[in-house]
Protein backbone atom coordinates (compact mmCIF):
# COMPACT_ATOMS: atom_id res chain seq x y z
CA UNK A 1 0.00 0.00 0.00
CA UNK A 2 1.48 3.33 -1.15
CA UNK A 3 1.21 5.89 1.94
CA UNK A 4 3.04 9.08 1.14
CA UNK A 5 5.97 8.05 -1.33
CA UNK A 6 6.39 4.85 0.89
CA UNK A 7 4.93 0.98 -0.56
CA UNK A 8 4.35 -0.24 2.76
CA UNK A 9 3.49 -4.60 1.99
CA UNK A 10 0.34 -5.56 3.01
CA UNK A 11 1.23 -7.96 5.68
CA UNK A 12 2.72 -5.47 7.56
CA UNK A 13 0.05 -3.32 7.49
CA UNK A 14 -1.80 -6.25 8.20
CA UNK A 15 0.54 -7.13 11.35
CA UNK A 16 -0.07 -3.62 13.03
CA UNK A 17 -3.80 -3.69 12.69
CA UNK A 18 -3.47 -7.23 14.64
CA UNK A 19 -1.79 -5.65 17.37
CA UNK A 20 1.14 -8.15 16.39
CA UNK A 21 3.76 -4.93 15.56
CA UNK A 22 6.82 -3.96 17.20
CA UNK A 23 8.56 -0.80 16.65
CA UNK A 24 12.08 -1.09 16.81
CA UNK A 25 13.52 2.15 17.17
CA UNK A 26 17.75 3.42 16.48
CA UNK A 27 19.66 5.98 16.88
CA UNK A 28 19.03 8.01 13.42
CA UNK A 29 15.08 8.61 14.93
CA UNK A 30 16.73 11.17 17.42
CA UNK A 31 18.82 13.09 14.93
CA UNK A 32 16.26 14.97 13.00
CA UNK A 33 15.62 18.76 15.42
CA UNK A 34 14.97 19.30 18.22
CA UNK A 35 16.51 16.57 19.21
CA UNK A 36 20.08 16.93 17.44
CA UNK A 37 21.39 13.51 18.99
CA UNK A 38 24.47 12.21 17.45
CA UNK A 39 24.65 8.35 16.19
CA UNK A 40 27.03 6.12 17.51
CA UNK A 41 29.94 7.34 14.87
CA UNK A 42 29.87 10.86 15.75
CA UNK A 43 29.39 9.88 19.99
CA UNK A 44 32.94 7.79 19.20
CA UNK A 45 34.31 10.82 17.75
CA UNK A 46 33.78 13.17 20.56
CA UNK A 47 34.28 11.15 23.23
CA UNK A 48 38.00 10.23 21.17
CA UNK A 49 38.66 13.93 21.24
CA UNK A 50 37.44 14.28 24.84
CA UNK A 51 40.10 10.93 25.62
CA UNK A 52 42.41 12.30 23.01
CA UNK A 53 42.76 9.01 21.25
CA UNK A 54 42.63 8.66 17.38
CA UNK A 55 39.79 7.13 15.83
CA UNK A 56 40.75 6.03 12.67
CA UNK A 57 39.43 4.64 9.59
CA UNK A 58 39.85 1.22 11.27
CA UNK A 59 38.16 1.69 14.07
CA UNK A 60 34.73 2.96 12.78
CA UNK A 61 33.38 -0.84 11.55
CA UNK A 62 34.11 -1.53 15.38
CA UNK A 63 33.35 1.47 17.34
CA UNK A 64 32.30 -0.83 20.61
CA UNK A 65 35.88 -2.60 20.52
CA UNK A 66 37.02 0.84 20.29
CA UNK A 67 35.19 2.67 23.01
CA UNK A 68 35.96 -0.51 25.63
CA UNK A 69 39.79 0.31 24.89
CA UNK A 70 39.27 3.89 25.58
CA UNK A 71 36.92 2.40 28.88
CA UNK A 72 39.99 0.39 29.92
CA UNK A 73 42.50 3.08 30.53
CA UNK A 74 40.10 4.50 33.15
CA UNK A 75 38.56 7.20 31.05
CA UNK A 76 34.68 6.83 31.96
CA UNK A 77 32.97 6.51 28.74
CA UNK A 78 29.59 5.69 30.21
CA UNK A 79 29.65 8.59 31.86
CA UNK A 80 30.48 10.75 28.69
CA UNK A 81 28.27 8.94 26.64
CA UNK A 82 25.77 9.79 29.17
CA UNK A 83 26.09 13.68 29.02
CA UNK A 84 26.40 13.48 24.73
CA UNK A 85 22.73 12.12 24.57
CA UNK A 86 20.91 13.87 27.81
CA UNK A 87 21.35 17.65 26.88
CA UNK A 88 18.78 19.72 28.19
CA UNK A 89 18.06 21.18 25.32
CA UNK A 90 16.82 17.65 23.10
CA UNK A 91 13.58 17.55 22.67
CA UNK A 92 11.19 14.76 20.97
CA UNK A 93 11.26 15.27 17.17
CA UNK A 94 8.63 14.61 14.47
CA UNK A 95 9.46 10.99 13.88
CA UNK A 96 9.15 10.51 17.40
CA UNK A 97 5.98 11.55 17.91
CA UNK A 98 4.74 9.64 14.07
CA UNK A 99 6.30 6.22 16.13
CA UNK A 100 3.99 6.79 19.20
CA UNK A 101 1.21 7.63 17.03
CA UNK A 102 1.23 4.67 15.13
CA UNK A 103 1.84 2.27 18.29
CA UNK A 104 -0.97 3.47 19.69
CA UNK A 105 -3.30 3.40 16.63
CA UNK A 106 -2.10 -0.41 16.70
CA UNK A 107 -4.08 -0.65 20.12
CA UNK A 108 -0.98 -3.17 21.73
CA UNK A 109 1.72 -0.70 21.70
CA UNK A 110 5.03 -2.41 21.81
CA UNK A 111 8.29 -0.17 21.40
CA UNK A 112 11.86 -1.37 21.57
CA UNK A 113 14.91 0.69 20.97
CA UNK A 114 18.54 0.36 21.41
CA UNK A 115 18.73 4.04 22.01
CA UNK A 116 19.16 5.82 25.74
CA UNK A 117 17.60 8.94 25.19
CA UNK A 118 13.82 9.25 26.92
CA UNK A 119 12.13 10.92 23.86
CA UNK A 120 9.62 7.96 22.55
CA UNK A 121 8.73 8.29 26.43
CA UNK A 122 8.39 11.40 26.33
CA UNK A 123 6.01 11.65 23.25
CA UNK A 124 3.56 9.15 25.02
CA UNK A 125 3.59 10.97 27.86
CA UNK A 126 2.43 14.17 25.75
CA UNK A 127 -0.59 11.72 25.00
CA UNK A 128 -1.66 11.56 28.57
CA UNK A 129 -0.58 7.53 28.76
CA UNK A 130 0.45 5.39 31.32
CA UNK A 131 2.81 2.68 30.07
CA UNK A 132 4.74 0.29 31.19
CA UNK A 133 8.52 0.56 30.76
CA UNK A 134 11.98 -1.71 31.15
CA UNK A 135 15.61 -1.14 30.44
CA UNK A 136 18.06 -3.66 30.06
CA UNK A 137 19.19 -5.79 32.00
CA UNK A 138 15.60 -6.08 33.62
CA UNK A 139 13.54 -6.94 30.69
CA UNK A 140 10.23 -8.66 30.20
CA UNK A 141 9.31 -11.52 28.37
CA UNK A 142 9.85 -11.07 24.61
CA UNK A 143 6.75 -13.35 23.91
CA UNK A 144 4.32 -11.17 25.84
CA UNK A 145 5.17 -7.93 26.63
CA UNK A 146 3.23 -4.51 26.28
CA UNK A 147 5.33 -1.13 26.86
CA UNK A 148 8.34 0.79 25.62
CA UNK A 149 12.07 -1.23 26.03
CA UNK A 150 15.04 0.27 26.44
CA UNK A 151 17.19 -2.74 25.02
CA UNK A 152 20.45 -0.87 25.83
CA UNK A 153 19.86 1.08 28.93
CA UNK A 154 18.52 4.11 29.28
CA UNK A 155 19.40 8.07 30.92
CA UNK A 156 17.29 7.03 33.72
CA UNK A 157 19.35 4.36 35.01
CA UNK A 158 23.05 4.50 36.22
CA UNK A 159 25.33 5.42 33.34
CA UNK A 160 27.48 2.08 34.08
CA UNK A 161 24.59 0.27 32.67
CA UNK A 162 24.21 1.96 29.34
CA UNK A 163 25.49 -0.92 26.94
CA UNK A 164 28.22 1.30 24.98
CA UNK A 165 31.59 -0.74 24.62
CA UNK A 166 32.45 -4.43 23.22
CA UNK A 167 32.18 -5.85 27.22
CA UNK A 168 28.94 -4.80 27.46
CA UNK A 169 27.73 -5.80 24.37
CA UNK A 170 29.06 -9.75 24.87
CA UNK A 171 27.59 -9.31 28.67
CA UNK A 172 24.02 -7.98 26.65
CA UNK A 173 24.24 -10.79 23.71
CA UNK A 174 26.67 -13.10 24.82
CA UNK A 175 28.01 -13.99 28.28
CA UNK A 176 25.00 -13.27 30.56
CA UNK A 177 23.06 -12.79 27.27
CA UNK A 178 19.79 -10.97 28.55
CA UNK A 179 19.28 -8.94 25.49
CA UNK A 180 19.56 -12.18 22.95
CA UNK A 181 17.30 -14.34 25.39
CA UNK A 182 14.44 -11.38 24.93
CA UNK A 183 14.78 -11.05 20.91
CA UNK A 184 15.57 -14.51 20.18
CA UNK A 185 11.33 -14.56 21.50
CA UNK A 186 10.60 -11.10 20.51
CA UNK A 187 11.04 -12.06 16.77
CA UNK A 188 10.06 -15.60 16.88
CA UNK A 189 6.47 -14.30 17.89
CA UNK A 190 6.34 -10.81 16.18
CA UNK A 191 6.40 -8.75 13.17
CA UNK A 192 9.12 -6.17 13.50
CA UNK A 193 9.70 -2.92 11.77
CA UNK A 194 13.23 -0.87 12.38
CA UNK A 195 13.35 2.47 11.98
CA UNK A 196 16.22 4.85 12.23
CA UNK A 197 18.98 2.13 11.28
CA UNK A 198 21.60 1.72 8.91
CA UNK A 199 22.98 -1.48 7.43
CA UNK A 200 26.42 -0.77 8.82
CA UNK A 201 25.49 0.09 12.18
CA UNK A 202 27.48 -1.37 15.11
CA UNK A 203 24.31 -2.42 16.56
CA UNK A 204 23.10 -4.47 13.70
CA UNK A 205 25.66 -7.14 13.89
CA UNK A 206 24.74 -7.46 17.81
CA UNK A 207 21.34 -8.00 16.76
CA UNK A 208 22.21 -10.29 14.16
CA UNK A 209 22.79 -12.54 16.23
CA UNK A 210 19.53 -13.13 17.88
CA UNK A 211 17.20 -13.08 14.35
CA UNK A 212 16.94 -16.23 13.50
CA UNK A 213 13.88 -17.52 11.96
CA UNK A 214 10.45 -16.60 12.52
CA UNK A 215 8.07 -13.73 12.04
CA UNK A 216 8.41 -11.29 9.02
CA UNK A 217 10.98 -8.30 9.61
CA UNK A 218 11.05 -5.05 7.87
CA UNK A 219 13.32 -1.89 7.78
CA UNK A 220 12.59 1.27 6.56
CA UNK A 221 15.50 2.81 5.03
CA UNK A 222 16.77 5.41 2.46
CA UNK A 223 19.23 2.73 1.07
CA UNK A 224 16.65 -0.07 -0.02
CA UNK A 225 18.90 -1.53 -2.35
CA UNK A 226 22.44 -2.20 0.13
CA UNK A 227 22.96 -6.45 0.03
CA UNK A 228 23.47 -6.27 4.17
CA UNK A 229 19.48 -6.21 4.51
CA UNK A 230 18.73 -9.58 3.01
CA UNK A 231 22.20 -10.93 4.46
CA UNK A 232 20.55 -10.69 7.64
CA UNK A 233 17.17 -11.66 6.63
CA UNK A 234 15.28 -7.89 6.86
CA UNK A 235 12.70 -6.72 3.74
CA UNK A 236 13.59 -2.78 3.45
CA UNK A 237 11.21 -0.61 2.58
CA UNK A 238 12.59 2.60 0.76
CA UNK A 239 12.04 6.08 1.29
CA UNK A 240 13.09 8.86 -0.76
CA UNK A 241 15.31 11.55 0.34
CA UNK A 242 15.29 14.72 -1.10
CA UNK A 243 18.48 17.35 -0.81
CA UNK A 244 19.57 15.27 2.01
CA UNK A 245 16.47 15.04 4.03
CA UNK A 246 14.52 12.48 5.37
CA UNK A 247 11.38 14.60 5.97
CA UNK A 248 9.75 11.54 3.99
CA UNK A 249 9.86 9.15 6.55
CA UNK A 250 8.21 10.99 9.41
CA UNK A 251 5.73 11.90 6.47
CA UNK A 252 4.61 8.82 5.39
CA UNK A 253 4.84 6.85 9.50
CA UNK A 254 2.45 10.14 10.21
CA UNK A 255 0.06 9.05 6.76
CA UNK A 256 0.10 5.48 8.38
CA UNK A 257 -0.73 6.10 11.74
CA UNK A 258 -3.83 8.68 10.20
CA UNK A 259 -5.08 6.30 8.50
CA UNK A 260 -5.51 3.62 10.86
CA UNK A 261 -6.93 6.32 13.15
CA UNK A 262 -9.75 7.44 10.02
CA UNK A 263 -10.34 3.63 9.15
CA UNK A 264 -10.96 2.70 12.87
CA UNK A 265 -13.44 5.38 13.83
CA UNK A 266 -14.86 5.72 10.30
CA UNK A 267 -14.71 2.34 9.13
CA UNK A 268 -16.85 3.28 5.69
CA UNK A 269 -14.11 5.84 5.24
CA UNK A 270 -11.27 3.04 4.38
CA UNK A 271 -11.94 4.28 0.55
CA UNK A 272 -9.29 7.23 1.65
CA UNK A 273 -6.62 4.87 1.23
CA UNK A 274 -5.79 6.14 -1.99
CA UNK A 275 -4.82 9.65 -1.29
CA UNK A 276 -2.36 8.46 1.11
Amino acid sequence: MWIRKVDFPAALIEAHRAGKLVIFVGAGASRDAPSNLPDFLTLARSIADEAQVELADQHKAHLDVFLGRISDRQFDVHRRVASHIGIPTSRPNRLHAALVDLAVAGGAVRIVTTNYDRHLSEALRGRDLVIDEYAGPALPMGDGFTGVVYLHGSLNQDARRLVVTDSDFGRAYLRDAWAARFLERMFSTYTVLFVGYSHGDVVMRYLARALGPGASRYVLTSEPEAADWRSLGLRPIGYPVVDRSHAALAEAVEGWASLVSMTLFHPQAAWATRWF
